[in-house]
């Protein structure tokens, strides 16, 4: 007899009538509240439309081109990191071993409200932060080929309380798939691990691009979970939970949305909203997605 019981995966599937209604049936909202509360994630398979999806990754392809074609282009200073702005596109980039950051500016297709402020991740997100948030960012996850594996780690100071600071919307664009560096995530709770009580300890669950023995080995320790994405499929995790960027095996650029919302009165130093948006931008936005950049005006 086995002395352990493995986990298991459990996602939860929208239905073709759940998507034309933008809400979930009761049953499978109380099942991805939970999900999300105790694993600190929680996958919405068919969440998007595709001809939403499609859009986005034509437009991105675009943006990505130009950002590659921008590497000697106009650059600024961001939570220590120095960073481009494409030529064409006016997106703020930056690349650090084969790994992409790119904030797209919110125009059509990016401002869609499916993206920015999709329906099923609004309900659970406002039900964990309740109506008091605000989108900080939108960024892009584009893995390339090239890219070593991360160390687990965990962001935007992670563990300060037990309660959420914020959380992140991964959209993929195309096929994720275990060949072209899916997110490893830890969904055995590590979202709630008391950062004093790690420091104490010497741990440290901040370092992604190089190795950190201690913290791979504590990772080791539990379970975790490569997520496989559909176009469509969207990813709710909370920045505190354990995860790493894998390596991507194909000559295909890898890319998710990162889209992060946090709680009122709370802030970090990485990803502000002037990088996606200028006021006019901003009064263009759909009414429903506006007033979670208000932010934006009093940085403008």
């Amino acid at each position: 007899m086995d002395t352990e019981t493995p986990g298991q995966d459990v996602d939860v599937v929208v239905s073709p009538e759940e998507l034309a209604a933008g809400e979930l049936s009761p049953e499978k909202a109380r099942l991805a509240t939970l999900l999300l509360h105790t694993r600190g994630c929680v996958v919405l398979r068919g969440a998007l439309p595709s001809t939403v999806v499609g859009a986005a990754d034509t437009a991105f392809d675009e943006v990505f081109a130009d950002c590659v074609a921008s590497g000697d282009g106009e650059s600024l200073e961001m939570a220590g990191i120095t960073c481009r702005v494409g030529r064409e596109s006016q997106a703020v980039f930056w690349e650090r071993n084969h790994r992409w950051r790119i904030f797209p500016r919110l125009r059509s297709p990016f401002d869609s409200p499916w993206l920015l402020a999709n329906p099923f991740a609004m309900g659970l997100i406002r039900g964990a932060l309740r109506d008091d948030f605000h989108c900080k960012f939108v960024s892009s996850d584009t893995c390339l080929a090239g890219a070593v594996i991360q160390s687990p780690h965990r962001e935007m100071d992670p563990g300060l309380s037990w309660e959420p600071r914020g959380y992140i919307v991964n959209i993929p664009l195309h096929r994720c798939d275990l060949d072209n560096g899916p997110l490893e995530i830890w969904p055995c709770g590590s979202h709630l691990w008391r950062d004093d009580v790690l420091r104490g300890l010497g741990y440290d669950d901040t370092v992604q691009d190089g190795r950190n023995p201690d913290f791979e080995a504590l990772a080791a320790m539990f379970p975790s979970r490569r997520v496989e994405l559909e176009p469509g499929d969207l990813l709710i995790r909370d920045p505190a939970l354990m995860h790493r960027g894998t390596v991507n095996h194909t000559d295909s650029p890898r890319t998710m949305l990162a889209i992060c919302y946090f709680r009122d009165g709370l802030t970090h130093n990485y990803g502000q909203l002037d990088l996606n948006l200028d006021r006019e931008l901003h009064e263009r936005l759909a009414p429903e997605v506006r007033p979670l950049f208000d932010g934006v005006l009093q940085a403008v």
